[in-house]
């Protein structure tokens, strides 16, 4: 009796070994390759999300304050009710504090303009220039507060 058996030889198993670990290793690079796209973009995201939140913070409390004083190492913004946010410059960061709360942002250049009042000699902020970065390019901001004049009235009584 004789059987046929049909069979795969050695050296055609390793060749579908070999074609195989290609398939396979080019499945994986391609998902590496996918999967650090993905995370670079959403450290981009975040990082452009953090910006956002602080630029937008800036600006709300340049339009809300009563006055801003200080210089261009600190100054805080007060509030119509007295509340006060302080920022600080440090190590490369612009910190804003209110309340036990503190956020941050790099930047490389901070510029701010400022004017002492009459009163009481504080220097009163009138506008902020940052440059910071953003997706590895330089970007600058500019806030700007306006103080109404105030004017020395004198009432006269008829005396």
């Amino acid at each position: 009796m004789k059987t046929n058996l049909n069979a795969f030889t050695i050296l055609e198993v390793l060749m579908n070994i070999v074609i195989m670990s290609i398939i396979i290793g080019m499945v994986y690079f391609v998902y590496s390759s996918f999967s650090k796209q993905i995370s670079f973009y959403r450290m981009d995201v975040a990082e452009e999300n953090a910006l956002n939140s602080f630029y937008l913070r800036l600006k709300t409390d340049f339009f809300q304050t009563d006055k801003i004083i200080g210089s261009t190492k600190s100054f805080e913004a007060i509030m119509y009710d007295n509340t006060k946010i302080f920022y600080k410059v440090e190590k490369g960061y612009l910190y804003r504090i209110q309340n036990g709360n503190r956020d941050s942002l790099k930047i490389k250049k901070l510029d701010v303009s400022s004017k002492p009042y009459r009163e009481t000699q504080e220097k009163l902020i009138e506008k902020v220039r940052l440059t910071t970065i953003l997706f590895e390019t330089p970007l600058e901001l500019t806030f700007a507060k306006g103080y109404p004049s105030i004017l020395e009235y004198k009432t006269d009584y008829g005396n």
